[in-house]
């Protein structure tokens, strides 16, 4: 039997985020400073390694309790913001170095300082690693920062788009826009696909997830009509901007001799209907409708 396959428009429907989606953003000093604006002078060449455990300071006494107290403070928030964004950072480092040629009386341009800086870490359990060079003017009236170089390195996934939102960072040279999207475009996909998996257990016979759970499409094949099978489509995407975009669409796959007898364009208008539904109804009780439609047939 020949099998027709009719779409909607390429317009899919912008699905209204999560329930559970957080805020995003941090303290303005840390958004301050991956934009690369005015930061305070740091200490010279760092390395931070962060891990659980907790060193007692030699000397005891009221002041290693209070050093102890404030390590603590500053777990709990790491620990809390690790929560909030999804980004746990593993590893980070900071070296400085005075360009030739600058000094503390270099004129009209100031002090020039390039850092170089490495970080490591992950985001919903996708690995990155960072590379960045920046170069810090200071005057006595104002100090500026500038990212020079930014080079991002993230471990292969099943997402496609990924590779595309880094090559545009890295040549914006923007680490607040990497963390940002990043983080939401990962919780679009987990919530894509624990919802996938939601629908494959509660109706196995009639969902199929031939890609996986992970996948952008889920198809819902009639129990009684072989041939007949609904085409979730659900992509996300990574404007321009770094704003992340889920779109939502239908696509339908009738046997041939069974368009004939669709006198009322019933097929065609599907696409249409189920953007509708999206837009009543949300995502999940949505995709529930349809299947619901087609248990009616049993």
């Amino acid at each position: 039997m020949h099998t027709g396959i009719h779409t909607g428009t390429h317009t899919g429907t912008h699905a209204a985020e999560p329930r559970r989606r957080r805020r995003s953003g941090g303290s303005p000093g840390f958004e301050e400073g991956l934009r690369g604006g005015p930061q305070r002078e740091s200490a010279p060449p760092t390395h931070l390694r962060l891990s659980r455990s907790r060193r007692r300071p030699a000397g005891g006494g009221e002041a290693s309790r209070d050093l102890e107290a404030q390590l603590g403070r500053a777990e709990s928030g790491l620990s809390f913001l690790s929560g909030l964004t999804g980004v746990r950072i593993a590893d980070y480092s900071m070296a400085r170095a005075e360009l030739p040629g600058s000094s503390e009386s270099a004129g009209e341009s100031g002090l020039r300082v390039l850092r170089k800086g490495r970080l490591a870490g992950e985001c919903h359990s996708v690995p990155f690693q960072l590379e960045f060079q920046l170069l810090e003017t200071q005057s006595e009236e104002n100090s500026s920062a500038t990212i020079t170089d930014l080079s991002i390195i993230v471990e292969p996934t099943e997402h496609s788009e990924l590779s595309r939102f880094v090559a545009r960072t890295e040549e914006k040279r923007d680490l607040f826009l990497f963390f940002r999207s990043l983080h939401f475009f990962l919780e679009w996909c987990e919530y894509r696909q624990r919802t996938f998996q939601y629908f494959k257990e509660k109706h196995p016979a009639m969902v199929q997830l031939p890609g996986g759970p992970a996948a952008d499409s889920m198809g819902l094949q009639s129990p009684c009509v072989p041939g007949f099978e609904l085409v979730v489509v659900w992509t996300v995407h990574i404007d321009e901007g770094g704003k992340v975009v889920p779109e939502l669409d239908l696509l339908t796959k009738i046997p041939e001799q069974a368009l004939t007898l669709d006198q009322r364009e019933v097929v065609a208008r599907a696409p249409h209907c189920f953007r509708t539904l999206l837009l009543l109804l949300g995502i999940e009780a949505a995709i529930d409708s349809l299947i619901q439609l087609l248990r009616t047939e049993e």
